[in-house]
């Protein structure tokens, strides 16, 4: 789903591009582009609403075979028209556009084939079926009636994908660390459910009401029937390695960052960063514990256990400005009102009309993360 997302960001721009020369690849790429767009509902309908394509808000996934097979034609269409076009003859935007496109549909149908995450990480369907409801409610995008007729009408559709996943999911290939997580994870999507719909109920006319309130009564009882599998079934059956394997690691990683950077590579880059940043630490430190004891001395080539014992200390003092866990948003929320006003005041970028929330993760999206951007 954020891959879709994002190559409706990327290429919406491109789509609506008019240049003022356009050769009769770039014609042909424009419109392929812009065909790409409009059948991005037939790889997921959740994933166009969260990019902001509301033409299917109505709709759920499929997660069945069929659907799969599906989308797989299309990827393989795509591309094959995709082939047809002469780089060569390309504007240079295009030519960069046109292999992002590549990537993307190369990367996704190598997802589909040999990765196969559909049948065996549980959390894909979970984060799928909680952003179909998340992703209409929070954010005012349209009438409140509306969004919530839609999630009325994705809300019946829960037993019928939630059926479709227990079909697709092969538990003896489910890492026992997914299914676990899909079991606190899928209770999630109930809480949703509570806190971003019921609420609004009563701001509905009677007849939306009345469906609204027997679809969420469906959508419970699958939820529940769901979660029992999930916890019946699924997790004592559960026995995949969570590893990929060194193979498709690195196939994931070519495709993650779009770049033949291979792991060794990005290892040392990393260690080096490492290095970089624990000296800086170190630096930093030196100069906090000499502010609390002015008379310490400092050995010309400290070992790394001594650099350990002073980059603590400083964090000590740190640690006792942390706010208390209930006060960490608000905080958040400071610092961000903070930051804006600083970029504004120095006009250092031009800040998105739309505001920027500091939000609780979802629960149906919390996993064994420590915290992470989305």
């Amino acid at each position: 789903m954020r891959i879709l997302a994002a190559a409706a960001t990327g290429l919406a721009g491109l789509a609506l591009c008019t240049l003022a020369w356009a050769s009769p690849a770039d014609e042909a790429f424009e419109k392929l582009a812009a065909a790409y767009l409009r059948d991005l509902p037939e790889f997921s309908p959740v994933a166009a609403t969260a990019a902001g394509d509301h033409r299917y808000d109505h709709r759920l996934d499929q997660a069945d075979a069929a659907s799969r097979a599906r989308r797989i034609e299309l990827y393989r269409d795509y591309l094959s028209a995709l082939e047809d076009i002469p780089s060569r003859n390309l504007s240079r935007a295009n030519q960069v556009d046109a292999e992002l496109l590549r990537s993307e549909l190369e990367s996704n149908l190598w997802s589909l084939e040999v990765l196969e995450e559909w049948a065996w990480n549980p959390l894909v369907y979970v984060d799928i079926a909680g952003s179909s409801l998340y992703s209409l409610l929070a954010r005012d995008f349209a009438p409140l009636e509306q969004r919530l007729e839609d999630a009325a009408a994705r809300l019946e559709q829960v037993p019928r994908f939630l059926a479709q996943v227990r079909g697709a999911l092969e538990p003896l290939r489910v890492p026992q660390v997914h299914a676990q997580t899909a079991v606190a994870q899928n209770q999630g999507i109930a809480s949703i459910i509570d806190t971003l719909i019921v609420p609004r109920l009563g701001e509905l006319p009677p007849e939306p009401r009345k469906r609204l309130e027997a679809a969420i009564a469906m959508a419970r009882d699958a939820l529940a029937e769901h979660q029992a599998w999930l916890q019946d079934e699924l997790v004592p059956a559960a026995e995949g390695d969570f590893r990929l394997g060194a193979r498709l690691f690195d196939q994931k990683l070519r495709y993650t960052l779009d770049s033949p950077l291979g792991r060794r590579e990005i290892r040392r880059r990393a260690e080096r960063e490492y290095a970089d940043v624990r000296e800086e630490m170190f630096r930093i430190s030196k100069a906090i514990y000499r502010g609390l004891h002015p008379y310490a001395t400092f050995p010309d080539d400290p070992e790394e256990a001594f650099k350990q014992v002073i980059i603590r200390a400083a964090l000590q003092q740190a640690y006792e400005h942390l706010p208390a866990r209930d006060g960490i948003v608000d905080v958040a929320r400071q610092y961000l009102a903070q930051a804006t006003e600083f970029v504004q005041a120095n006009d250092i970028v031009t800040l998105p009309g739309d505001p920027i929330e500091i939000i609780v993760m979802p629960e149906y999206q919390r996993g064994v993360a420590v915290a992470y951007l989305e």
